[in-house]
């Protein structure tokens, strides 16, 4: 499976029927942004000498509570969320791998873990800060993940122009979404001329400079194909009256009172339960 075969996933998987699917997308939007900027903000605090900041680890563990059970509510496969999560996990990964190798403001006195050679020392406190940034990234992504399992694009886009972010923004990101799927078609379509003709790009017994000229000219096609459709979109918009000034229009829709209900319990409990951690410990 191909990461234009998991893009088509991503949307499928956003019509399913549950609790969580129904809620207003405004809702989701603020509860998982919420969940991400309270993960990110959670200080480095550790007790006298200890080595571990316990009090972060219990708060990730509240908020990575309340996205299982929103997740399970949902419905959504457990698959999934691991798949999305693998694939999304090595950009940032990189960053966090590196930091067992540096000193950082939280500790007084290091701990050797390692040495190696060229001066190159890993400190057990570092990999535990290290450890902290990890479980940030992953609850993040995992907030990410759970939006984008339970809501359609279609229907981020209504929510954003309902909490009156700049319709500039709005229109720039459906033309955008609108067109990731063009290019995922017409991928694919290049996908099926290549297996018509029995062409593989990883395949051995073809020499490399043949398969890099083949790959080399679809993928020029396909750039030529993006300015052609460009052009063409750019033309039927202006003929149909667009302008600078011109934006999608979505009209107004009152929440449900249990709809406020579950807002206000979900942004309570990512606010309080944290901050009940901090102040226990």
């Amino acid at each position: 499976m191909t990461l234009i075969d998991e893009l088509f996933d991503i949307e499928r998987e956003a019509y399913r029927k549950s609790p969580v699917h129904s809620i207003d997308s405004r809702v989701k939007l603020i509860l998982c942004l919420l969940g991400l900027l309270v993960t990110v903000l959670l200080p480095y605090v550790r007790i006298g000498d200890q080595i571990i900041a316990w009090p972060q680890i219990f708060a990730f563990v509240v908020i990575y509570m309340l996205f299982w059970g929103l997740y399970i509510l949902s419905g959504a496969s457990i698959r999934y969320y691991f798949v999305r999560l693998i694939l999304i996990m090595p950009f940032g990964l990189f960053f966090i791998i590196l930091q067992p190798f540096f000193g950082n403001p939280y500790y007084d006195a290091y701990h050797v873990m390692f040495s190696f050679p060229f001066g190159v020392t890993m400190y057990w406190e570092s990999l535990i800060f290290g450890l902290s940034l990890f479980a940030k990234f992953v609850i993040s992504l995992s907030f990410i993940i759970l939006l984008s399992a339970t809501t359609t694009m279609q229907g981020m886009l209504e929510a954003a122009s309902r909490l009156h972010i700049p319709k500039l923004f709005i229109t720039v990101m459906s033309l955008t979404i609108r067109y990731i799927f063009v290019f995922a078609l017409v991928f694919k379509k290049i996908q099926s001329a290549f297996a018509c003709k029995c062409f593989l790009w990883s395949d051995r017994r073809l020499p490399l400079r043949y398969r890099l000229n083949v790959i080399g000219n679809a993928a020029g096609s396909l750039f030529v194909r993006a300015l052609d459709q460009g052009e063409r979109t750019y033309v039927s918009m202006c003929c149909r009256g667009y302008a600078s000034d011109s934006a999608m229009h979505f009209s107004g829709k009152p929440l449900a009172f249990a709809e406020w209900i579950f807002l206000l319990f979900g942004m309570g409990y990512l606010l309080l339960f944290p901050a009940l951690v901090y102040l226990v410990f």
